[in-house]
């Protein structure tokens, strides 16, 4: 079974709510992409085009064909064109584009070099998630800045470990890294400590921070503090994604529901394959809060899993804060539903596979809320429970 063996196999469009006008405080753009990352590819926006200050509702990664939309506030340009993306203003409105505004996201994917086996687990996958919804896990791609499987950065800062921190975010190599950046961030390592050198091997993100070390040699607070704010918010995010997954997996083992046991980058992935009315009404109700020190707790059974969970890590919830103060990073304590039901769920006709002689493909198509990932819903439809 293959996912994302081209961004056309993997469409996605956010749903947003946001009434658009003629005249409005904010320009309003869909942004249509392939091979980049959201990222990234507003950082080219703010230095290439001046569009500075471009506000978002999510993030999509560059292997897949998405659209989703950005905020700018006053007017900017009718229309952007580039390889692999294009901006188009649909509109003004009184209110930026955040998380607030979107609904959800809808899914279109190609799942590809299907055998026998994994179609009859699909088909009876499809069923049972129908019924019984999935785990709401966290997928890799929130948990990326940790993919060099060496730790999380947020880890480290907690710990007040900044040169750690930082050897992490720019000297670790992962394999999801392209030749170039493998062999940049080995050079790094490499000559760690010597910051005129690094300066020299730094790609243009990292060369602010060099330039401090040059002047700073042991300011690596200072140094980290450099790092943009919207990655700081995403080395904590990681974190306490994993978190919440531990906790969830832990949650569901301990309930007896651990029938479907799926491996990932960061450990394993607990999934239920069904439920009893009384657990579906226990886990379609449930909240689980990302652990954080203000965390509120509506579940004394979630309360005591997560402190047995950071007790694992050496941590306490109160411990789950930085030593230093940037205004908006912090361990925020939001709420995420335990489980989610896909809408809209649709399967196409079984095609014979044209990238994999031999092999099927086929189409789904749904929606889900916003913050749940589609490759988790695709791991549990294609996992079987052990016979």
């Amino acid at each position: 079974m293959k996912i994302k063996c081209r961004p056309e196999d993997f469409r996605v469009e956010e749903i947003i709510r946001l009434a658009l006008k003629p005249k409005g405080q904010y320009s309003i753009y869909r942004l249509e992409k392939r091979y980049w990352n959201t990222l990234d590819l507003i950082h080219r926006l703010k230095y290439r085009y001046g569009l500075k200050n471009l506000s978002r509702a999510g993030l999509k990664d560059r292997y897949s064909h998405s659209i989703q939309y950005l905020s700018l506030l006053g007017k900017g340009p009718k229309k952007i064109t580039e390889d692999n993306y294009s901006l188009l203003l649909v509109g003004m409105a009184d209110e930026p584009v955040t998380r607030d505004v979107l609904v959800g996201n809808r899914f279109n994917i190609i799942i590809r070099s299907l055998n026998e086996t994994e179609i009859e687990t699909l088909k009876h996958s499809l069923t049972t998630v129908k019924r019984f919804g999935f785990s709401n896990y966290y997928d890799e791609q929130r948990l990326g800045s940790a993919r060099h499987g060496k730790g999380f950065i947020a880890r480290k800062l907690i710990e007040g470990h900044y040169n750690g921190a930082l050897k992490l975010f720019l000297a670790t190599p992962s394999a999801d890294d392209d030749s170039n950046a493998k062999k940049q961030k080995r050079l790094l390592a490499l000559n760690w400590g010597n910051w005129e050198k690094c300066y020299e091997f730094a790609p243009f993100e990292g060369k602010p921070i060099f330039q401090y070390l040059r002047e700073h040699p042991r300011d690596f607070l200072g140094a980290v503090q450099l790092i943009p704010k919207s990655l700081l918010e995403l080395f904590i995010n990681a974190y306490q994604s994993w978190l919440w997954n531990e906790v969830m997996a832990t949650l569901l083992m301990e309930m007896g529901l651990g029938k479907i046991t799926v491996p990932y980058g960061f450990g394993k992935l607990i999934f239920y394959e069904s439920l009893s009315s009384e657990e579906v009404k226990y886990l379609t109700r449930l909240v689980i809060p990302a652990p954080a020190p203000k965390a509120e707790f509506k579940s004394e059974r979630v309360a005591r899993i997560t402190n047995e969970v950071l007790q694992k890590e050496d941590l306490e919830l109160k411990q789950l804060k930085l030593k230093f103060r940037i205004k908006g990073v912090f361990f925020k304590p939001y709420e995420r539903a335990a489980i989610v039901f896909p809408r809209h769920l649709k399967v196409g006709a079984l095609e014979p596979d044209e990238l994999y002689p031999k092999k099927s493909k086929l189409t789904l198509s749904f929606i889900l809320p916003s913050g749940s990932y589609a490759t988790i819903l695709i791991k549990r439809l294609c996992a079987s429970s052990p016979q």
